[in-house]
């Protein structure tokens, strides 16, 4: 396995994005579909490349509007990528506090990051911890504010002020760049009932990848965990991105904010959860189905129940 490598030695971040993107070619059914990998590694390249100059270059973005963000990072299958989310995130003065969670034993978190900022906080946890573990950091942090992006996505310094921007300009719900619509009865690419959104304005169903929200969302995470029986957000393999979901008084909102550089394991089995989990949909299903029933009885049902009320 390419990570036990990674414990004993520190491999380059272009060496293992090159060779997740070999793992991924006898899964590519057509040879069209392979062939494209020459293109997803000069891509590749270039993004990684812009990504560094904008890391090197980018000015200290002051707080906006005299308001701060926390931001939380987890990391398990991906050490080599945590570092450039760390210095996106430490290059905008908004940003108060960086909290990065590494919840592999076999991993130590500080191997992989050289910064010394007083903000950032490098925890290597004592127990296997799960994506939940977000929502627990983000409030043990007391801020207001929150910044959460899953390590295989990476902004420039001024994504991330755009990103906090776009919570800041409306605080009623969570703030992502892609989403889901649940249009139940259909099957979308991914063999479930939850279609793939990106790239444009639009309110969706469920945030993924990439949060923006508020402690009042956070509050209503823990009272909406409550209600479905979740009494430790730390043990939640699936489906905290729903909760967060279903935390404001109206539908998420994604934005047209294109990460400069993308993970290459995205959609890889053994390292991407959706793609490791053959339950991992059908248990999405139950956690939304859950959570809307919720919804409606306390009177913020604006979760779609067809297709034709999702695209209003």
């Amino acid at each position: 396995m390419l990570l036990n490598a990674m414990t004993t030695r520190k491999p380059h971040f272009l060496k293992v994005q090159f060779h997740y993107l070999l793992c991924t070619y006898p899964l590519r059914r057509s040879w069209r579909h392979k062939i494209w990998i020459l293109a997803e590694a000069v891509r590749l390249l270039l993004g990684y490349a812009w990504l560094l100059i904008t890391l090197r270059f980018a000015t200290r973005a002051a707080p906006i509007g005299g308001k701060t963000c926390a931001a939380v990072l987890l990391t398990h299958n991906r050490p080599q990528n945590i570092s450039l989310l760390v210095e996106g995130a430490l290059r905008n003065g908004f940003v108060t506090k960086v909290i990065v969670s590494n919840s592999n034993p076999q991993v130590k978190v500080r191997d992989w990051v050289t910064s010394t900022d007083s903000r950032l906080l490098l925890v290597d946890e004592t127990s296997r911890w799960q994506p939940g573990r977000r929502l627990v950091l983000a409030r043990q942090t007391g801020a207001e504010y929150v910044l959460s992006i899953d390590d295989d996505i990476f902004f420039t310094p001024a994504q991330w002020r755009d990103f906090f921007s776009s919570l800041l300009a409306d605080e009623d719900c969570p703030h992502g760049i892609t989403g889901h619509l649940y249009w139940p009865g259909t099957t979308s690419s991914n063999g479930s009932p939850f279609h793939h959104v990106a790239g444009r304005e639009t309110k969706v169903d469920v945030l993924i990848g990439a949060y923006a929200f508020t402690s009042q969302h956070l509050k209503r995470v823990f009272e909406l965990a409550a209600k479905i029986g979740i009494s430790d957000l730390s043990q939640v393999r699936n489906g905290e991105d729903i909760l967060l979901s279903f935390s404001g008084t109206k539908r998420p909102r994604i934005h047209a904010i294109r990460p400069m550089l993308q993970c290459a394991s995205t959609s890889l089995p053994g390292v991407a959860l959706w793609k490791s989990d053959e339950q991992f949909w059908t248990e999405r299903v139950s956690v939304f189905e859950k959570l809307r029933e919720i919804q409606l009885t306390m009177g913020h049902a604006w979760s779609s129940k067809s297709k034709s009320e999702s695209e209003v």
